[in-house]
């Protein structure tokens, strides 16, 4: 009872209205400053570009090649594997330049869905969500990121059933990015269902397109993944762990995923979450800005204050160096998160989540 007067007591009120909007408005116009030079050169180079869209082009030039009968991977560079090879086949009908900008207007629109569906209708949330920078370089570039985190968070915020982890496994199975991998031991402890479902379809699709592609498509994929390191040294984007240590980058992604284990057997589930997006960062062989993607789903478990900084802090730390903001989010995210089942907590079986960045998420505190 003690413990309980005196957390009231020194329990720090939850931010003001005009805090959020204020916060909101500074990270608006912090992004809208590094925007406008990438629209601009957008612009004046579409649709002849080798930046505008270059990973989803990657993907389409390596399913135009399959159809041609020639090798997916003769392009040493393309490491996706078979699966999304054969999604990318219905794009080669388009012209390049209007399936990349489709494919970045659906990005667009997904993001904003699921800002929406998180923050239960806060216009304030898609806003900072939409001019998240790390989501700017997700969709420039046309990387899959965007469809990525929010399988992950129809995973991690919908209902307790196999089907809410299907996505997920569909997109894991055709580009199976790293850093999915402390998530995935967090969705195996904590979301059993979501978990089976992501596993199951992921199985699935992957024997449709062995059988399709043919098995030998796998092992030149293995083996392009095999030979992928020399890329990462030449990415001059790269601002994760390898960039800064490459010669502890292994073992720091090691110790992170010991770690991570750790965590989610013996943290709360909402600060294990936060833990598992953050060391993502750090156990991806390579990482930039569009990383730190996933640390918006950190955004409604943490308490109203934190979860204010967070937004003042996420812009320009992940746009700098990925790298940090992962060790920070994976310091800092744990500690703030909510634990004691309030209001809107992400506990909530199939229930909408605290809103990301409205100030209605102020109700969630002590």
């Amino acid at each position: 009872m003690t413990t309980s007067i005196l957390r009231r007591r020194v329990a720090v009120p939850p931010p003001r209205h005009f805090m959020w909007f204020f916060v909101v408005g500074c990270s608006v116009l912090y992004a809208v400053a590094d925007m406008i030079p990438q629209i601009q050169q957008v612009i004046r180079q579409f649709p002849d570009t080798g930046w505008w869209g270059l990973d989803a082009d990657l993907v389409f030039q390596a399913s135009r090649r399959w159809l041609d009968g020639q090798s997916a991977y003769a392009d040493p560079s393309f490491v996706y594997t078979p699966l999304a090879v054969l999604l990318g086949v219905p794009a080669t009908l388009v012209p390049r330049e209007y399936v990349l900008l489709a494919y970045a207007l659906f990005k667009v629109i997904l993001a904003a869905v699921v800002a929406l569906w998180l923050s239960r209708g806060s216009w304030l949330a898609v806003l900072g969500v939409l001019t998240f920078l790390p989501l700017i370089n997700d969709v420039a570039p046309g990387n899959f990121m965007v469809p990525i985190t929010a399988a992950m968070a129809l995973a991690t915020f919908g209902q307790e059933r196999r089907r809410s982890g299907v996505p997920l496994g569909l997109i894991a199975a055709a580009i199976p990015k790293p850093l999915l991998a402390p998530y995935f031991i967090w969705l195996v402890f904590r979301r059993r269902k979501s978990a089976e479902g992501a596993f199951i379809a992921a199985a699935v699709v992957t024997g449709a397109a062995a059988i399709v592609a043919g098995p030998g498509t796998y092992l030149d994929w293995l083996h392009n993944l095999a030979q992928g390191n020399r890329f990462i040294w030449a990415w001059p984007g790269n601002s994760g762990v390898s960039a800064y240590l490459p010669g502890l980058a292994v073992p720091i992604a090691i110790l992170v995923m010991a770690l991570s284990v750790i965590v989610v057997l013996r943290a709360h589930e909402n600060r294990s979450l936060a833990w598992v997006l953050a060391a993502g960062i750090l156990v991806a062989p390579y990482a930039g800005p569009l990383a730190a993607l996933p640390l918006l789903l950190t955004l409604p478990i943490l308490r109203p204050w934190p979860r204010l900084y967070a937004i003042v802090l996420l812009q320009p730390v992940a746009t700098l160096t990925v790298a940090l903001a992962g060790l920070l989010a994976m310091c800092l995210a744990p500690p703030c998160a909510i634990v004691d089942g309030e209001v809107g907590t992400a506990k909530a079986r199939g229930s909408p989540a605290l809103a990301v960045l409205g100030p209605e998420a102020s109700l969630a505190d002590d």
